[in-house]
């Protein structure tokens, strides 16, 4: 009896540690991003927001484009940007 357990749990357990291993590395290759960092969206007439540079929330120089236009948050409506971001650190 206990041999024909594991002839049918033995190979579910293997296929169980297979698949959350593949999970788990696939994570492992995402990009982290620090907790105070926001992508900074740069508002062009006629586009909308448009996804410039990485910024961040912590207070202190603005966050700029090359060309010193100023960065901003995306608001959660998707739509507008409105809240300044600073230059990360």
């Amino acid at each position: 009896m206990k041999n024909k357990l594991m002839k049918v749990f033995m190979p579910l357990v293997v296929i169980t540690l297979g698949v959350f291993g593949a999970l788990s590395t696939s994570a492992m290759n995402q990009k982290t991003v620090a907790f105070g960092d926001r992508w900074g969206y740069n508002h062009i007439e006629g586009e909308g927001c448009v996804q410039d540079i990485m910024c961040s929330t912590v207070p202190g120089e603005l966050c700029k484009t090359e060309s010193e236009d100023k960065l901003y948050e995306l608001e959660e409506d998707g739509i507008s940007c409105r809240v300044q971001l600073f230059k990360k650190q």
